[in-house]
């Protein structure tokens, strides 16, 4: 599961990935833009897997984990320009993290303006719905040229449909994340990844002095109906390279709940509607992520393919529930386990075991 971090140049977009990875990406105010993403792979640090591993004590206990790609400040870019590569790879990320710059800097002033929030904000929305409605154009030009030369299939038609609606939704303004599709009119776009479609949340990046102080445009992104969250990035930076005890100390100075990886990581849960399930035995404990609203079928095919192509049944219980009883035997004694077909719906904190047969 991959997240962008995008923004405009010198937003804090490496800033937060350094407080992410514990690494030192350059982030000096006169550094060339780079060329390609920083990347990370970022744990998510779960109980109920430490938990579980008490409890089986596997030789290996593996915990979920999030992609971060921090990408350089590109947006307002040209769409032909040499930068396009690195747009075609943000359209491989699952999720958008925006960080705006919330601070002001009087060298970063003169460079590339003041602090616009939500101007900001606005032209990325708008920068993003203009790339979506050329790339659905583009595609009916091409569906139009065909059927002058005899190619019309009910999918094509379909799509042609589906692609008529997405335009006049994208010329009212309005990022196709908002837009409901049916099922059968959402697979018809499968291939194209449209930017204003992906889920987004927004990094509102202050300083010190301005931290805590942004309650009004918190406000108006939630108004927007957008997940937004404040940081200080440059303090939280800091922050990641202390020891626990110490960081602990200056976070309550400064009122913050948490490390900034334990928020953002905890934000792109919910951005993205990610649940976990878990495997657990005497070999490994694992975390597994899905979206919620994911069948039995789709979580058995995250962990292999043969899994879900021999797919008989879903033997499932619930971590609360081993974490009572302390161990399958008494479950499966008080009646606790459950065989569930292919299309039953995992929920968050289940243990999963896949009965198949290829």
């Amino acid at each position: 599961m991959k997240i962008a971090l995008i923004g405009k140049p010198k937003s804090g977009k490496s800033t937060v990935f350094n407080a992410l990875s514990g690494l030192s990406v350059s982030t000096d105010k006169y550094a060339p833009a780079a060329t390609e993403p920083n990347i990370c792979v970022v744990p998510v640090i779960d109980e109920r897997v430490t938990r579980l591993s008490e409890i089986y004590k596997p030789k290996k206990t593996i915990y979920a984990t999030l992609e971060f790609r921090d990408y350089p400040g590109i947006f307002g870019g040209q769409m032909d320009s040499e930068e396009n590569a690195l747009y075609n790879d943000i359209k491989t990320c699952e999720g958008f993290a925006l960080v705006i710059r919330n601070f002001a800097d009087d060298e970063l002033d003169s460079l590339i303006g003041q602090m616009q929030p939500l101007q900001d904000f606005e032209s990325f929305e708008e920068e993003m719905i203009l790339n979506d409605l050329i790339l659905a154009e583009k595609r009916l030009e091409r569906i139009h040229l065909g059927y002058k030369r005899g190619v019309k299939t009910p999918a094509i038609q379909l799509e042609e449909k589906v692609l008529e609606l997405i335009c006049q939704h994208l010329r009212e303004n309005r990022p196709l994340r908002n837009l409901e599709l049916k099922e059968e009119e959402a697979k018809s776009l499968k291939g194209f990844a449209f930017f204003s479609a992906k889920p987004l949340m927004v990094i509102i990046n202050s300083d010190e002095d301005g931290f805590g102080k942004s309650e009004e445009l918190l406000q108006n992104f939630e108004a927007k109906g957008i997940m937004a969250m404040e940081i200080a990035g440059r303090f939280e930076e800091e922050l990641s390279r202390l020891e626990d005890d110490e960081a602990q100390m200056f976070m309550e100075d400064m009122g913050i709940r948490g490390s900034i990886k334990d928020r953002l990581i905890h934000q792109s849960y919910l951005m993205m509607g990610y649940i976990s399930f878990f495997t657990v035995g005497d070999d490994e404990v694992r975390a597994w992520t899905i979206i919620r609203g994911d069948n039995a079928l789709t979580a058995a095919g995250k962990i292999h393919s043969d899994l879900a192509r021999g797919f008989i049944r879903a033997e499932c219980f619930n971590y609360e529930q081993i974490l009572e009883h302390g161990s399958e035997k008494v479950l499966k004694e008080k009646g606790l386990f459950r065989l569930e077909g292919k299309n039953y719906l995992v929920q968050d904190g289940e243990i999963v075991h896949i009965r198949f047969n290829v």
